[in-house]
């Protein structure tokens, strides 16, 4: 098995349990990790073959949502609504 069947494994596995606990009346994400946990490496019968290259491509992915994060966030209009909470970052720059 490659990468693109571990993927591929790590998506179905995420739709399947997203799909069940909105069946339940649960959380999505509480469906994505029983999932995750599911097909991890870590259980009795591994899914996934190559746990270093999912870990490199889960680093990436939380990096790009961080770097997207940041470009939504505004530090003109955090400073305006909230004055308290930006003063303390501030100071520690």
């Amino acid at each position: 098995m490659g990468i693109a069947t571990d993927i591929a494994i790590i998506f179905v596995a995420g739709l399947v349990g997203g799909l069940i606990a909105q069946r339940l009346k649960q959380p999505l994400l509480l469906g994505y990790i029983l999932a995750g946990i599911m097909v991890g490496p870590f259980t009795v019968r591994s899914t996934v073959s190559d746990v270093h290259e999912i870990e490199l491509l889960s680093e990436i992915g939380v990096a790009l949502l961080l770097f997207a994060l940041g470009l939504e966030f505004s530090l003109v209009e955090t400073a305006v609504s909230h004055p308290p909470s930006y003063s303390p970052p501030c100071l520690l720059l």
